[in-house]
């Protein structure tokens, strides 16, 4: 594929994923349909075929793109500490907190959240360098589903109330709380 060609797709990529997103704001995830998909992004059909097997997959390439928007606010900020990686991550949440009552309103922000968790040792590695990470091999899986597992708990809750507080004192809150003696 020359570069104009794989310029394109990755165009038509994204405006099929914005066109899904438009459509999630009308229409519940299980009734909406490629044909409305493509329309709604002015492509064909055979574009979105071309580029994906499903509307599943679009909402897979949307989460994927989600998360290296994360990684490189990650890498951005040269971050190598827990409490950076759980405050950039609320931010980054934050920012954008209307996707996320879409992703709750369709039922799927635990698609979103299996998608994060997935990636997560790629955030660990960068945090705690690979070789660090494969040191601890054992310890590894249990410290991820403990972290994101948590994260992410804190994440539904944080949108079940709106979202009404500011990510920097969600995260004051949480570190008081574990550095607290009655804890």
């Amino acid at each position: 594929m020359n570069r104009t060609n794989g310029k394109i797709a990755e165009k038509s990529k994204e405006e099929m994923g914005k066109a899904l997103l438009k459509c999630m704001n009308l229409y519940d995830f299980g009734e909406i349909t490629v044909t409305q998909i493509a329309q709604e992004a002015k492509l064909s059909r055979r574009t979105f075929y071309r580029l994906f097997s499903s509307k599943e997959e679009l909402l897979v390439f949307l989460f994927e793109s989600w998360f290296q928007e994360f990684f490189l606010q990650v890498k951005g900020r040269d971050i190598h500490h827990y409490w950076d990686v759980v405050k950039c991550y609320f931010e980054f949440c934050e920012e954008r907190k209307s996707l996320l009552f879409l992703l709750k309103q369709q039922n799927i922000l635990n698609s979103f959240f299996d998608h994060m968790y997935q990636k997560s040792l790629q955030v660990m590695e960068y945090v705690h360098t690979k070789e660090k990470t494969q040191s601890m091999e054992k310890e590894v899986p249990y410290l991820l589903a403990y972290s994101v597992g948590g994260m992410f708990c804190m994440l539904i809750k944080w949108v079940d109330n709106d979202m009404d507080e500011p990510s920097d004192k969600l995260i004051e809150l949480l570190k008081r709380g574990y550095t607290s003696p009655r804890f």
